[in-house]
């Protein structure tokens, strides 16, 4: 969780709190942490997810992040239906978002997400092990972080 926090702050340069119009005061690794544990989804989910916030950024290169929480969150919905037969209905995906966003905001935000990657939303196994092994080995610790380049994330 810390280090998809480190990833997501380093990307988008925004804070680990959310904003104070959303009621709510947990850090980012923290709001990670629970919805990793809250859904149990297999890692390959959290890096695909990941992977779609690297596109995100590519194709929006002066993108800043107000919300982290928001841009995981909605990855991380996406990535999961992506890649899981069975998975959870958005109204389950508010309660994993600890109530910081009513389902119609969920709605909205994955619709947003999808249409900024221009649904190019599959992750090939070869590219996803890559970017795993990337990202394990340089956010592990407190930074410098480097700045990945598109080809490396591609489809």
């Amino acid at each position: 969780a810390r280090l998809c926090g480190r990833f997501i702050t380093h990307l988008f340069a925004c804070p680990e709190y959310p904003p104070t119009s959303s009621g709510s005061n947990t850090k980012l690794p923290h709001f990670i942490a629970y919805a990793l544990h809250r859904t149990k989804l297999h890692s390959s989910v959290t890096f695909a997810s990941l992977v779609l916030l690297q596109r995100l950024k590519a194709r929006f290169p002066t993108a800043r992040g107000s919300s982290g929480h928001r841009l995981f969150i909605s990855a991380f919905m996406i990535a999961s239906k992506v890649i899981c037969d069975d998975t959870y209905s958005n109204k389950s995906w508010s309660i994993v978002g600890q109530g910081m966003f009513q389902l119609r905001e969920i709605n909205q935000m994955e619709r947003e997400m999808c249409q900024y990657l221009d649904w190019e939303l599959n992750v090939e196994p070869s590219t996803l092990k890559e970017f795993e092994d990337m990202v394990r080995k340089d956010f592990a610790g407190p930074g410098p972080y480097p700045t990945y380049v598109l080809q490396t994330i591609s489809k």
